[in-house]
């Protein structure tokens, strides 16, 4: 796609500046086409992908559940009620969203292809374009891994913890309210719901604000880099050594590249966070089973 779009804004902007209506009404044709191509393709991929991993989540889950049965009693009354809930859906949710979700190991790798075809298109046009476009585009990922990568596993596994807490809390008011209301305990209960829910915001807020300053950082850096292009790319034409489809050609594989960049700075976060998990479901499997002299739930 980035291959199309580059080439079709080029050789549109050169027919214009050649007055040719004929030949750039038939290019928009083929590539008309050829998207249409592309996106039937994309769409039989993510078809079967998803069906797959949709039955992959099924069957994980049910050997979730069969392990968390088969564990000791004694095992199960040691952590909240909420936890086990969490590493039977949220956790295994967040499993497959690294699968097949928005943002994670698919778009992971269409990342790293679609930044090394950028950069390949590009530094065929113009070699100083792609190291401007590098200058500005390597500070976001230092800022990303600073603030965001080193701290995502810390408080994702603080969140699952919170949400486990303020699932145990809120359990009750559901299933033993005749119970609370004979004891007058409504405010006991209420308050502490709030305090779990106030918790698991908190640790959250923690999270976004720090995708938000990386995502800050890749417009501010972004922006910079598309005014020292356009600078440059305003010299070029007037000296003529380049035309002014050469430079839009750049401007859209450089946008490519930044997109793929984003893309691959969002999907390793995602992994980060979601990786976490994983290692709790791998926790839950590796857990020692139901044995002889034990109590069996």
């Amino acid at each position: 796609m980035t291959c199309l779009c580059a080439n079709l804004m080029k050789s549109v902007f050169g027919y214009l500046e050649r007055n040719d209506a004929d030949a750039l009404l038939k290019h928009c044709v083929i590539y008309g086409l050829l998207c249409a191509a592309l996106f039937v393709y994309n769409g039989t991929i993510w078809t079967k992908y998803a069906a797959f991993s949709a039955k992959a989540e099924i069957l994980l889950q049910k050997k979730m559940f069969e392990k968390i049965l088969s564990m000791p009693l004694q095992r199960i009354d040691s952590r909240f009620s909420g936890e086990w809930m969490t590493r039977l859906n949220s956790d295994i949710q967040a499993a497959f969203t690294m699968m097949n979700g928005p943002l994670n190991v698919p778009h992971l790798i269409v990342a790293v292809i679609n930044i090394t075809l950028s950069c390949y298109l590009m530094q065929k046009s113009s070699l100083l374009f792609l190291g401007i476009t590098w200058i500005f585009a390597i500070p976001p990922f230092m800022i990303n891994d600073r603030i965001v990568l080193k701290t995502i596993p810390k408080l994702k596994e603080e969140s699952q913890k919170a949400l486990a807490e303020n699932t145990s809390a809120i359990k009750p008011l559901l299933t033993d309210a005749d119970t609370i209301l004979l004891y007058d305990a409504q405010e006991l209960m209420m308050r502490n719901c709030a305090e779990t829910s106030r918790n698991l915001m908190k640790i959250n807020m923690k999270t976004h604000i720090r995708k938000a300053i990386s995502d800050a950082g890749m417009c501010f850096f972004g922006i910079s880099g598309y005014l020292m292009i356009l600078l440059i790319g305003y010299q070029f034409i007037y000296l003529g050594s380049m035309t002014f489809s050469d430079v839009v050609y750049c401007f859209q594989v450089r946008g490519s590249i930044l997109t793929g960049a984003l893309m691959l700075m969002t999907s390793l976060n995602n992994l980060k966070s979601n990786g976490v998990c994983v290692n709790r479901i791998l926790e839950t499997l590796n857990e020692k089973t139901f044995g002889c002299g034990e109590e069996k739930i």
